[in-house]
């Protein structure tokens, strides 16, 4: 079975983390067979070559190769020469994904957590994208920020969309207005209903439509947001459980702290403990991913 990686275990609290990672030969430098529970990265090679092997398939890997890993990918990497790979890695919690692409308006990205492979493309190795990394990188030895993120986003997706021939958004502007207006919390109280108003469609429809562009039911949807903003709540905020699950929507603490468990693999109150603990790391010399 792959380690299964929880995103408050080892970077509560912080808008993303970042890490410089060499892959040499032996079986110990290697990173471990793993799936991630809620959170997606993005790979950036800086030296040598290698594989990613995702499920029972390989992905060849050169200096200049940028992938999108996402949640489910038991994946895990090797270098395929002496001198071995080096890769800078940037991780982030899902939910904050894919609020950036809903409120952009990214063509393709729900379908491509549905597709076999993640979605790679190649980057120079002196270019914006290399900068990007390089300077997420280095602003994570500091106070990394949500906007360092969403730069490298930027930089990141369009390279991604034009290798993967997805430019073109097919989600109707219905259906995606209504779900970024699902982030507010006064929706998410109001959950279901709300949502089919802000839809302004049939509930066949709603759901039909939601299963083709987001891979869920409505109703998964916002059990997913709701516990998406509790948790950012529960970092964020000193307010009690029970007032918390209230604002989410939750029809009871009780109710709210067993659907929370199964998502996060932890109690709320063990949530909080954890984000409470988070630590920036120590300075890094960002020159190193040259």
């Amino acid at each position: 079975m792959p380690t299964i990686l929880r995103w408050v275990e080892f970077a509560a609290g912080l808008p993303y983390h970042a890490a410089l990672v060499p892959v040499t030969g032996g079986r110990r430098d290697r990173p471990e067979p793993h799936v991630h529970a809620d959170f997606h990265e993005l790979v950036y090679v800086t030296v040598g070559e290698g594989v990613q092997r995702v499920g029972e398939a390989e992905m060849p890997l050169r200096a200049g190769d940028v992938v999108l890993v996402r949640p489910h990918d038991r994946h895990e990497f090797a270098a395929t020469t002496a001198t071995g790979l080096r890769f800078v890695n940037i991780a982030f919690p899902s939910e904050r994904w894919r609020a950036f692409a809903d409120l952009a308006g990214l063509a393709g990205t729900a379908d491509w957590d549905r597709r076999e492979l993640p979605p790679a493309a190649r980057a120079d190795l002196d270019g914006p994208v290399a900068a990007e990394f390089a300077r997420v990188l280095g602003a994570y030895s500091g106070v990394p920020r949500v906007l360092d993120l969403v730069r490298l986003w930027t930089a990141v997706v369009p390279l991604l969309e034009s290798a993967d021939g997805t430019a073109v958004d097919r989600r109707p502007g219905w259906l995606v207005s209504a779900c970024v207006a699902m982030s507010r919390e006064e929706n998410l109280r109001e959950g279901l209903p709300r949502l089919l108003a802000l839809a302004a469609v049939s509930p066949g429809h709603l759901a039909r439509t939601m299963r083709t562009h987001y891979g869920c039911t409505p109703v998964a949807f916002v059990a997913r947001r709701r516990l998406e903003h509790a948790a950012l709540l529960l970092t964020t905020t000193t307010e009690g459980i029970g007032r918390i699950a209230q604002r989410c929507g939750f029809s009871g603490q009780s109710y709210f702290g067993r659907l929370f468990q199964r998502k996060y693999g932890m109690a709320p109150r063990d949530y909080r403990e954890a984000t409470r603990r988070a630590v920036v790391p120590a300075a890094m010399d960002t020159q190193d991913i040259k």
